[in-house]
């Protein structure tokens, strides 16, 4: 596809009024930015304990295209106990969305209760595809120090549940 640019004085020109309209609404562009973002902690259910989001994924064999991260979401069961659930998220046009969610069957078969999650590294970026987050956790409620659990994804987007090995 042939490209075209612009004659010099044009483009100054239109980037000064880009500027310009980006300046003038730059107020009211943040207070949207912000109200958004608190509908969205208001709209959180007071039943998610953690949330862990981090590591990377590249288009799938499972079919879903482009790249995205993940994200580990602890739920406060009807019982007490938790319920851990992996979101695999997709970046299109800079907003994520919710490719798939599926529940930790390991943990729930446990009646465990997560008191904690952190990521592996808190450095925002991934080298490597996958994701690895801890899990504290006690099967027991009056138990005084959690037991530490990893939740592992790796490049293929297949997920392991198992003790921490230090």
């Amino acid at each position: 596809m042939p490209t075209t640019s612009l004659p010099s004085d044009l483009k100054s020109g239109a980037r000064a009024a880009l500027l310009s309209l980006f300046l003038a609404s730059g107020p009211a562009t943040i207070a949207i930015a912000q109200e958004n973002a608190r509908e969205a902690a208001d709209a959180l259910s007071p039943k998610v304990v953690a949330v862990v989001s981090g590591g990377r994924w590249e288009s799938s064999a499972d079919g879903d295209a482009g790249s995205g991260y993940y994200r580990a979401v602890a739920v406060r069961s009807q019982d007490n106990t938790s319920r851990l659930y992996l979101q695999k998220l997709g970046l299109s046009d800079g907003s994520p969305t919710v490719l798939d969610t599926r529940e930790i069957q390991e943990l729930t078969d446990m009646s465990a209760y997560i008191t904690d999650m952190r990521p592996e590294n808190s450095t925002g970026v991934s080298e490597n595809a996958g994701f690895v987050t801890y899990v504290y956790l006690k099967e027991d409620p009056s138990i005084t120090e959690p037991d530490t659990w990893e939740l592992f994804v790796d490049e293929f987007g297949d997920h392991e549940f198992l003790p921490a090995s230090n």
